[in-house]
């Protein structure tokens, strides 16, 4: 699943893998170019993977969280987070590891979670996600991660639109807007928002 994400970043796409279990390994300890070159090593980290150790969940989402440039150039930011949810090393609280994400991401990147396995900690993948304006996915072991995350990475590798926003004109007052806040636009994805209007008539950008 991870070789399928790598061969299929566009050639101007930047990326890293962190590999976590007791400790945090990231690959290049840096965001670099999807060349050949570095798609290459990627496929030689994936070798190594092996399924050791602890979950050091807090530990992993710093890391990857950090990796975003200060600078914003414009372009969306995602983290795939392949795991089960359940943290044992380092810090372990729900709770405080949502609030550390939400106080490193200040709402700028979109964490989206795939638990893998039958005892997955769904509670907090999702906790994770509503905070990042992202999603959760679920994979049990008669089905085939492979074809979930290609599936999903060829959703999310053609942004449309980011942090989109509604505005409504005239004399109109709405209530209940859903889904609030508005979610990121991929290429094929399809929008439907629901709300209530209490009176007025108006126009809505």
């Amino acid at each position: 699943a991870l070789r399928f994400c790598v061969e299929n970043l566009n050639d101007e796409d930047r990326f890293e893998l962190v590999r976590f279990s007791t400790e945090v390994e990231p690959l290049f300890d840096q965001l670099v170019r999807a060349n050949g070159s570095n798609r290459n090593k990627a496929h030689d980290f994936f070798k190594d993977l092996k399924p050791i150790g602890g979950t050091a969940i807090d530990d992993a989402l710093k890391k990857a969280l950090a990796l975003r440039p200060g600078r914003d150039d414009g372009r969306p930011f995602v983290v795939i987070f392949l795991t089960d949810g359940r943290p044992t090393i380092g810090t372990t609280d729900e709770e405080q590891i949502v609030r550390s994400v939400k106080k490193q991401n200040e709402g700028r990147t979109r964490i989206f979670c795939f638990g893998i396995g039958t005892d997955v900690n769904t509670h907090l993948l999702d906790k994770i996600t509503e905070e990042t304006r992202a999603f959760s996915q679920y994979v049990l072991p008669e089905e085939d991660l492979e074809v979930k995350v290609s599936n999903f990475f060829s959703k999310i590798k053609e942004p449309v639109l980011a942090n989109p926003t509604i505005k409504f004109t005239g004399d109109v007052r709405i209530t209940k807007l859903y889904p609030s806040p508005l979610p990121d636009l991929f290429r094929g994805d399809q929008l439907v928002l629901t709300t209530t209007l209490l009176r007025g008539r108006g126009r809505i950008w």
